[in-house]
């Protein structure tokens, strides 16, 4: 919608007002998800909302999709007392990530080398000291290309950048792209 309506080649240029919306309050988000779990006639473990939402990292889209895996798995078991558990909801993440996996293969495949261990590298830092010594070392280049490998992955919509008090996070635009690259580690060279 951003470059619909920002990009001036664009016949929708500036049409209307920007409105940016922030986040889905988190509360409102759980006391919905957890009101439509019970409204069906599962259980849930008290933490079990928030998984989901931590994993989907609160975008709304995830949210729905990982929600709707765990509820129709829960509904397929044929178990009258069914609770979503945290082990429900890592398996139906799992579901959710393989069924995107001729996609996340395609995009993955399509990264430059440099590109590919520096998503590992935020994998496995968790998006956070992407320019210390020790993350250079292990993706092999110097701060410079680290720093252009992310650029070019933030204007592909791979990763945005984040502010955490002081400190710079990478964080991916989906991310489900970053439980793919968790789940394939082994095949990528990624040490989990």
């Amino acid at each position: 919608l951003h470059d619909m309506l920002m990009d001036p080649t664009r016949p929708f240029y500036r049409l209307g007002t920007n409105l940016f919306l922030g986040p889905v309050p988190r509360e409102d988000f759980r006391r919905f998800l957890k009101g439509s779990f019970v409204e069906s006639g599962f259980t849930i473990e008290d933490s079990a909302v928030n998984l989901i939402l931590d994993l989907a990292e609160d975008v709304p889209f995830n949210v729905q999709m990982l929600a709707h895996q765990c509820w129709t798995d829960l509904r397929e078991s044929g178990r009258r007392q069914v609770k979503l558990t945290a082990a429900h909801i890592r398996a139906s993440l799992k579901q959710v990530v393989l069924q995107q996996d001729p996609f996340y293969a395609q995009l993955w495949n399509s990264l430059t080398a440099i590109q590919q261990r520096t998503l590992i590298a935020v994998v496995a830092e968790n998006g956070a000291n992407m320019q210390t010594t020790r993350v250079m070392l292990a993706i092999g280049k110097g701060s410079g290309t680290v720093r252009q490998s992310l650029l070019a992955m933030q204007s592909m919509t791979i990763l945005r950048e984040d502010q955490k008090a002081d400190q710079k996070l990478y964080r991916f635009e989906d991310p489900f792209f970053a439980q793919w690259i968790r789940l394939t580690a082994a095949s990528l060279g990624l040490k989990s």
